[in-house]
């Protein structure tokens, strides 16, 4: 059991959260009041890693303390069969805790219950209607009429684009009354909430009045938009292609980044009712409260969109930590640090000892006077993916390497000059830069053999090559499938395809819909039926 004094513990999990999307990380346009309070009145970890940079994959990973080899998650894939791992919330709940999720979880399969008491699903994509709780209640309140309830997908996931719902049946804020609720409910007993957020993941719909929080001119740019594609590895070509900004202004850009910036401010916005519940209640003090994600966000950067890849912008996230009493307050620590690291700091918080913590890479954020580790590492592996699609790269605060197996691409970038990773020192044949690289790529090779998935990636003792010539060429092709499991009288009242873009549409002046590919919008099965654009795709 739990030691008497143990704290309730809280984990915040925003979806696709880039690590400098907050002012109290140096970021002076977005407004993030109620983050920026948690770093002051605790510990920022400036250089928090992600283990696999997508969502499944770095979820199990937090979810039991584990990486992709022992978890079988290499990517958004499910495996079979599934491996029984110990996970937070069970051996929480086994220490006398009462274990809830609330939102997105993102864990396949969906309802398993991984040791929490209770979970109220908000899935990103749902399927069956009846297994998502926000799904059913938004019906509930009037709104199952609408398909897109979480935005657009197919044809404007990387677009900018604004959701119809009100902001007070809004997934985002829906999460937020949950939270509450959860908290009123509970406060007489030691609880163990894990919280998910769909945003700030695209589609980018912010509702009103959140989409015009922040004006385009106030944004930045994207970085090195200009940059050759063929200093690009396939991974970040594909996904080029994938981001549809071929044609993109810079203003439409930039409205990207303000809409993300918007989701992220309305985030924020549901943190603070959690520390205000949390005061009115009478328990912050007895709270061990952790904001963090899964994986960052390129955000346009590169002319790129997703994640997937190694990129600061998409492998280094958030990671806030507040406890008052035990955990420094307005301190940053700068450890590499990554979510293996939650689950030994909740038992360690928990005082709960047990074997299996002897077998895990990742150790208590709790040791070094209550804020990092007592040793820190020198060194973190970030890798993605298995066969001709698995990466590896590893990097200190100063250096990184990444390796790719599609085509034996190398990258090797100097953080300290290049942090927005522009200039790759083995392209440019810098002086030393082949010796640092064959020293780290020596190193990932043990870590494969040890930590990975070696069968698919090593070959004579070094990575494989499968010698792919050209980046796959790759799109959203996802529409509402929930839609189909539905009975006859519910599908009649659904709105038209089309009506749900036209809405998603109506505030937005920076591109017009045709320098879209409508192409594979048309091909995947898309339909324009009840807008403007009926008929545009016939006679294309």
């Amino acid at each position: 059991m739990a030691r008497d004094d143990a704290p309730n513990i809280i984990l915040l999990y925003p979806d696709q959260m880039r690590w400098d999307a907050m002012r109290c990380a140096g970021n002076s346009v977005i407004r993030t009041p109620n983050l920026d309070r948690l770093a002051a009145e605790g510990v920022m970890f400036s250089h928090c890693i992600s283990t696999t940079p997508v969502c499944v994959a770095a979820r199990y990973s937090l979810l039991t303390g584990r990486r992709v080899g022992e978890t079988g998650r290499f990517a958004n894939n499910d495996v079979d069969p599934e491996p029984l791992l110990d996970t937070i919330p069970a051996l929480l709940g086994h220490a006398g805790y009462h274990c809830c999720s609330q939102g997105k979880m993102h864990f396949l399969p969906k309802r398993r219950h991984y040791g929490f008491h209770h979970r109220e699903q908000m899935c990103e994509i749902p399927i069956w209607p009846q297994d998502d709780d926000y799904l059913m209640w938004l019906r509930e309140q009037g709104y199952g009429h609408k398909r897109e309830i979480h935005g657009v997908r197919n044809l404007l996931y990387s677009q900018p684009q604004t959701s119809p719902l009100p902001q007070e049946v809004h997934g985002t804020w829906w999460l937020g009354d949950r939270m509450e609720a959860f908290l009123r409910a509970n406060a007489g007993r030691r609880f163990f909430l894990w919280a998910g957020f769909i945003g700030p993941h695209p589609p980018y719909n912010v509702p009103a009045p959140w989409e015009s929080m922040y004006a385009n001119d106030e944004v930045p740019d994207p970085i090195d938009v200009d940059r050759p594609e063929d200093t690009l590895p396939l991974m970040m070509r594909m996904l080029r292609h994938y981001s549809d900004y071929d044609n993109a202004t810079p203003e439409r850009l930039r409205r990207v980044v303000a809409l993300y910036y918007a989701a992220v401010s309305l985030i924020d916005h549901q943190v603070g009712r959690v520390l205000d519940t949390l005061d009115e209640l009478g328990i912050a003090d007895n709270t061990l409260l952790v904001f963090t994600g899964d994986h960052g966000e390129m955000l346009g950067d590169h002319l790129t969109c997703q994640k997937m890849n190694p990129y600061d912008g998409c492998s280094r996230v958030p990671l806030l930590m507040r406890w008052p009493g035990h955990v420094p307050a307005g301190e940053v620590c700068d450890h590499l640090v990554g979510c293996t690291d939650l689950l030994p700091t909740f038992m360690d918080a928990a005082g709960y000892d047990h074997p299996m913590l002897g077998e895990l890479e990742g150790r208590s954020l709790l040791e070094a006077d209550g804020a990092g580790h007592a040793s820190p590492r020198s060194e973190f592996v970030t890798d993605y993916g298995q066969g001709a699609g698995r990466w590896l790269s590893l990097r200190d605060h100063s250096v990184k390497y990444s390796v790719y197996c599609d085509n034996g691409w190398e990258e090797l970038y100097d953080l300290d000059a290049d942090p927005n990773e522009e200039h790759n020192l083995l392209l440019e044949g810098a002086a030393g830069a082949r010796a640092t690289a064959d020293a780290m790529r020596a190193r990932l090779v043990e870590w494969e053999r040890e930590n990975g998935l070696p069968e698919g990636s090593l070959e004579n003792d070094d990575f494989r090559n499968y010698g792919v010539q050209e980046p796959a060429r790759r799109r959203n092709n996802q529409f509402p499938a929930w839609v189909n499991h539905i009975p006859d009288d519910w599908k009649r009242r659904l709105e038209p395809p089309g009506r749900g873009i036209e809405e998603a549409l109506a505030r937005e002046d920076t591109f017009d819909i045709t320098e879209l590919d409508l192409e594979f919008f048309r091909d995947c099965g898309g339909s324009f039926e009840g807008s403007r654009w009926e008929g545009l795709l016939e006679s294309l």
